[in-house]
Order: C-alpha cells, then sequence, then structure tokens
C-alpha cells in the first residue's frame, strides 16, 4: 500500500526533532511493508518564498500537496499536525484518488480549545481519527461513515534505543525536560515536581526546560535520558492559569509522546495518577505514580535506595512499551480501522469505535 504521510518534518531544525511522533509513523508504517512518502506542508511552504513564511508560502504548499497525491497515488493519506492543508486541497485529493482513506492523528489534548477547533474542521473530511485521549469524549469527532478511536503514545525501536533498567552507573537520579513555560499554571506538576527535586540536598536531577534553563533536543535529549534512572512523566491538565483542571473525561488516558520516550528507553517512569495511566500500566509493577511533592520525593527516595526494585519495574514497562505500544502495533491497528478490517492483535488499550449517527 501506497501511504502519504502529512506532517512536520521540521527540516528547518537540523534533527533537533528528529523522534517527532511523524517520523516514528513513517518507520512504522515502514516496517509493516508499505510505500510512505512524508510530506511536510510548513517546511514545503517555506521554502517556497523568500521570507521564509509558512503563511504566505500556504498556497504554494497546497498546490505542491495537490501534485503529490496526483503523482504519488497514494491508498491512504494520514494527516498529523497538518492545519496548513486546506479541507479543499484534501477534498481535491478524494477526487483524484477516489477511496483513498484521509486519516486524522491527533496527539494533542482535547482540553485546549485550538485542538478541539482543529477536528472539528477536519470531522467532515475524515474517513477515521485517531486520538490519544480515551474514552466517550471522542464521540463528538466523529461523523456518519467515519470512526474515532484512541492510540496509545508509540514506542520506535530504532529511536527509544535505551535500556536504563539494565545500568546502575548513571550519574543522575532522575531526568526531565520540557519545553520552557509550554501552558504553565499556579501549581504545575511539571514546574513544583523537578523544583522540588533540585532542591534536596540528597537527590539529583538533570532538568531541562524548567526553572529557566535551556530546553534540550536532538540526540543530546537522549544521550541525557539514558544518564537517569528514573523521569518524572508529567503532564499539564488544563488550558493556560485557569484554577480547576480540566474533567477526567478530556484527559483520560492522555499522555505527551513522554511516556514513550521515557518507558522506551528503560528508565522508571513516575507519574501522576490524575490521567489514569494506571490502566494502562499497572502501579508498583510498570510505572510509579505520586499526586504531591511530598509523595513524589518519597518515591524517588524509596527507589533511589532500592534500584532493584527500580530495575524490576522499569524493565517491566520498557518491556510492555515495545511489545505492546510499538510504532508497527499502532500503525497496524490505524490501517486496520481505517479499512475496516479485522483487528489482527488483541490490541493492549481500548478499542472502542466510536461512530457519528
Amino acid at each position: 500500500m501506497r501511504i502519504l504521510l502529512v506532517g512536520n518534518a521540521h527540516h528547518d531544525l537540523n534533527g533537533a526533532r528528529y523522534y517527532n511522533p511523524e517520523a516514528k509513523l513513517k518507520n512504522g508504517f515502514i516496517r509493516n511493508g508499505h510505500a510512505v512518502h512524508f510530506f511536510s506542508p510548513k517546511d514545503v511552504a517555506r521554502s517556497s518564498t523568500i521570507f521564509r513564511s509558512s503563511r504566505i508560502g500556504q498556497k504554494h504548499s497546497n498546490a505542491a500537496f495537490v501534485e503529490t497525491v496526483r503523482i504519488f497515488k497514494p491508498d491512504m493519506i494520514a494527516f498529523i499536525h497538518s492545519v496548513h492543508i486546506t479541507d479543499d486541497s484534501f477534498a481535491e485529493a478524494k477526487r483524484i484518488r477516489p477511496g483513498v482513506r484521509l486519516v486524522q492523528i491527533c496527539v494533542d489534548p482535547l482540553f485546549r480549545p485550538k485542538n478541539i477547533a482543529v477536528l472539528e474542521r477536519r470531522k467532515a473530511i475524515a474517513d477515521a481519527t485517531f486520538i490519544t485521549t480515551a474514552g466517550a469524549a471522542l464521540k463528538p469527532y466523529a461523523r456518519k461513515g467515519a470512526v474515532v478511536s484512541f492510540i496509545p503514545n508509540w514506542v520506535d525501536p530504532a529511536i527509544e534505543t535505551g535500556r536504563a533498567f539494565e545500568r546502575s552507573d548513571q550519574r543522575f537520579d532522575l531526568f526531565f525536560a520540557a519545553r520552557a513555560h509550554v501552558g504553565e499554571y499556579n501549581g504545575d506538576p511539571r514546574f513544583t515536581f523537578p523544583v522540588a527535586v533540585q532542591a534536596a540536598d540528597d537527590l539529583h536531577i538533570d532538568l531541562h526546560g524548567v526553572d529557566g534553563r535551556a530546553a534540550l533536543h536532538g540526540a543530546a535529549f537522549y544521550d541525557h535520558m539514558n544518564d537517569a534512572r528514573m523521569a518524572l512523566n508529567l503532564n499539564g491538565d488544563r488550558q493556560g492559569n485557569v484554577k480547576e483542571p480540566a474533567p477526567l473525561a478530556l484527559r483520560y488516558l492522555y499522555n505527551s509522546d513522554r511516556v514513550a520516550q521515557v518507558m522506551g528507553s528503560g528508565l522508571l517512569a513516575i507519574s501522576t495518577r490524575a490521567n489514569h495511566l494506571y490502566e494502562l500500566f499497572p502501579e508498583g509493577k510498570e510505572m510509579v505514580f505520586a499526586d504531591t511533592v511530598e509523595e513524589m520525593l518519597e518515591t524517588v527516595r524509596r527507589y533511589k535506595r532500592d534500584d532493584n526494585a527500580r530495575r524490576v519495574i522499569a524493565e517491566a514497562g520498557w518491556r510492555k512499551s515495545h511489545a505492546e505500544y510499538s510504532v508497527d502495533l499502532v500503525t497496524r491497528y490505524i490501517e486496520e480501522v481505517s479499512f475496516e478490517r479485522i483487528l489482527s492483535h488483541n490490541y493492549q488499550w481500548p478499542t472502542e469505535l466510536y461512530a457519528g449517527e
């Protein structure tokens, strides 16, 4: 099958985001035996104008997308982070390739209005939509003749190559890297948790993107992560500096791709219980949890003292992630649902399909 993958290649970043979700999807589809062409609308738009502006170059990007459909003749168009492609261009792709499946993939949280706006906009044209949030909150994004389903964050064995559970000689007890101040709010654990560890005399954290520290990208991201035994797996749970977290229905099983990066590299992941991740990774067996600064500090200290327990749990999480949440399985699931095929695997995540009336 020929698959046209539409997303951000980040050519302008010179490899700084080589591990982004789109790159992993490409690898998964290829390992499943498909021919994949990666089309990056933003990069095409920027290269089409001397001003290097994706907004000014959007018209050229859409023309190039339609021409790519005409030449490549895809059976599936999977799109992620593709706001530069218009609905009219997707409609033209359908006209050129009758029967092509338009597949929307959303890795962003449902409690942020801009993400909801994209899902609402694409609902009219997508034949199938896959979102990294689970449950009935997906139903509004289905339409008659199209389905919506949950997918977990995907591990890529070509990218997540670390095995932190095999070692005890790492320089750091804990690792955490974030995009500095993105969506930060009062009491945000992405700030309070790592800063508390940093202030503890008996703990050592490798911290990036928080408390005035520069963000971390490229190969250095994994090099640093693989020099720690544990990592904080933390997510925001609201839009901006609002007082109350989003309802559970809007964040059920949601996680950024940090969970795949951390667990796929064999570190012991420390998460909060807010998103019910323990339903995917049993508490104390494949992942550990802490909901307050005090509980988190106690947890880090416990597994620093008991390194064998840290290694056992981290290895179990690593095995689960690579065996059941690999990008090869996730892309196979996307293909099977999108083409209404019988599922070929006992997928270890909620596979309920939401369809429009």
